[in-house]
């Protein structure tokens, strides 16, 4: 009898131990961003630093107790620069990852295919777009903490008419929706500087020949370019039009001074006249002055990039870095339940609108339900080039 008691009780203990094995696991409790980049193909080189920028914020901010005592994750998918596949990846984010937020970080071709994904699935999107041109497109469930085409033009424009008195320039325009975004808000501008664009020519993102663009702009009236792109085909078309001994001012918007197109670059870039471009108070900030109230959040960024990734950090380390913050300002003030996801989204998706003067590494933000981008305040600079560094425009 009591052999025959110890067998029943370690069958009971073994029934138990499988019941409780079967059983489906507790949620996990953190908050997931799903994350879309360029780990390959023709936009790597930017999307590999936004990542990266990503990655510093979510450390610091769980070495220092997550977001209201719960950690951030983060999902990573490669969107191998391709609209199809950064939209094939969101959907696994969103249906079998079951992340909180979305996120995407490289271009804005690659986030733009994102917007009817997020609003069928009711999953905030915060994304990396250069262009407001598609702002009244965004829908209830997409964000856009970044500035538009107006809030850094008027910089390159400035410096062209104060600098070199010009009156009509070329507009060199990357075939894409940032690029359509710059050639519309460049119309609406010029007239305010009494410019004229005499020549618009259009490059493929993976363009590797732009002579004919280039050759049509040198038999016009321009007196400068103006280049518009977000990848390296804008950097290579400053080479190929100093080759071809075209020696006219030339502007252009951040892509062409990531640290990548200035190696590539750098002869080329620093002929005169040297290229001048937009850049971000991020990676300027040893430039800055002593009183920019700036100066000091940007020097702490660039020493936790330089001591993890071996570089000073970039301005798309600080895009990265700035829809993360946004993320979690939403975060800390939605305090949703990380295991309830639905409800969680939802809580998310409505403090987002909720952001008020977010002074996040690259600008200041005030959204509201009729707003989905509220830039306040960009913190751009220009930079020309010389002995392979960028200085700081005067």
């Amino acid at each position: 009898m009591i052999r025959r008691g110890i067998i029943l009780l370690m069958v009971t203990i073994f029934t138990i131990g499988g019941l409780i094995s079967c059983a489906s696991p507790t949620p996990e409790a953190s908050y997931k961003i799903g994350v879309l980049v360029s780990q390959t193909g023709k936009y790597s080189g930017l999307g590999l630093q936004s990542l990266e920028g990503m990655e510093i914020v979510v450390d610091e901010a769980n070495k220092n107790g997550g977001i209201n005592g719960i950690p951030l994750k983060l999902v990573v998918y490669d969107d191998k620069s391709s609209a199809t596949e950064t939209a094939l990846a969101a959907k696994k984010l969103t249906e079998v990852d079951k992340v909180h937020v979305l996120v995407a970080g490289t271009v804005t071709a690659l986030s733009h295919s994102l917007v009817s994904v997020a609003d069928e699935a009711e999953v905030p999107l915060v994304m990396l777009s250069g262009t407001a041109l598609f702002d009244d497109q965004l829908g209830k469930w997409c964000f856009r903490p970044m500035g538009g085409e107006e809030d850094y033009m008027v910089l390159q424009l400035d410096y062209l008419s104060s600098e070199w008195g010009i009156t009509k320039f070329a507009a060199l325009l990357e075939n894409s929706g940032y690029g359509e975004g710059g050639k519309a808000y460049l119309l609406g501008r010029v007239p305010d500087y009494n410019m004229a664009i005499v020549a618009t020519q259009y490059f493929d993102p993976a363009a590797t020949d732009l002579t004919p663009q280039l050759t049509n702009i040198r038999k016009s009236e321009a007196q400068a370019i103006f280049i518009w792109g977000s990848g390296p085909a804008g950097s290579l078309a400053v080479k190929q039009a100093r080759d071809m001994g075209i020696v006219l001012p030339i502007v252009t918007t951040p892509a062409q001074s990531a640290p990548s197109m200035v190696k590539a670059f750098r002869e080329y870039y620093e002929m005169e006249p040297p290229l001048v471009s937009i850049d971000s108070k991020l990676t300027m900030w040893q430039q800055l002055s002593e009183d920019d109230p700036d100066k000091a959040v940007c020097c702490e960024f660039d020493q936790l990039v330089t001591k993890r990734y071996g570089h000073p950090a970039t301005m798309w380390n600080g895009l990265g870095a700035q829809i993360v913050q946004f993320v979690e300002d939403g975060l800390k003030r939605a305090q949703p339940d990380p295991t309830n996801l639905e409800d969680a989204r939802g809580k998310i998706r409505d403090a987002f609108e909720r952001t008020d003067e977010a002074n996040l590494i690259l600008g200041i933000y005030t959204m509201s339900p009729t707003d989905h981008c509220g830039n306040v305040g960009p913190k751009l600079v220009l930079v020309t080039f010389k002995e392979g560094e960028k200085v700081l425009l005067p």
